[in-house]
This record gives structure tokens, sequence and C-alpha cells, in this order.
């Protein structure tokens, strides 16, 4: 696991989703973790924006990192589309399975692109 820089912190989710992802401010970035093997719930997506709020951040890039997706709702999807954020997206996945699963993304109005490398997504971001 990587090491964060000293000047980030994590908004973890509220208690009863704690475990299902993190969101970390880079000074670059903020940095939305999802949790390995996770089927994502409107309500998840509900609790990531109350997240990203709170980071006091909300007009950075968003760097996603999901690893083996399970699902993503139709609820889910929905919202995700709805949403509009003001800076680039770079989702991070590790096949061609969570490439498919958030495939649906292209749909959003948010400048969002798929990468299964990690320092190619930041790149992306950081332009």
């Amino acid at each position: 696991m990587e090491s964060i820089v000293a000047d980030s912190r994590t908004v973890q989710a509220a208690a009863d989703g704690a475990d299902r992802f993190s969101l970390t401010v880079l000074p670059f970035a903020l940095r939305l973790q999802w949790a390995p093997r996770l089927e994502i719930h409107r309500a998840d997506i509900s609790r990531v924006g109350a997240a990203v709020a709170a980071s006091g951040r909300s007009t950075l890039p968003l760097l996603v990192e999901v690893a083996g997706l399970k699902e993503i709702t139709w609820d889910a999807r929905t919202a995700i589309i709805g949403y509009a954020h003001p800076a680039r997206i770079a989702i991070v996945g590790s096949d061609a399975v969570d490439l498919v699963l958030t495939a649906f993304t292209v749909k959003s109005s948010s400048d969002i692109r798929f990468f299964t490398d990690r320092d190619e997504a930041v790149r992306w971001l950081l332009q």
C-alpha cells in the first residue's frame, strides 16, 4: 500500500458504511477508494457525496479506485450519471470487468475516463 502525503486527510464514511469506501484529500485531488468485491448502492453514492462536501475540497479532480467490483445498482448508476463534478474524474480499475461495470459513466456530463494504470490516471487528472 502506498504512503499518503503528510498534508492529506481522510474522510471516512458514516459508521454504517465505514468499510465500504474512504475519501482522502490529497494536495492535487480527492481520492475515493471503494472496497473490493463491492455492490455499490444509491445510499453509498449519497455517503460519498456527503464526504466530498465535508472534505471542503469538492472542486478538486477526483481519482476513483475500484478493484473487482461486484455490481453498481441501477439507482446508483442513475445518481452517478446525474452528478456533475466541476473537475476531471479518473476511474482506475483492475480489469475488464471493472471497465464494463463503470462504462455507463460515458453518459455523465463530467469529464470521466477509465484507466488500469494509476500513474497514467494521475497524469491525465493533472493536465
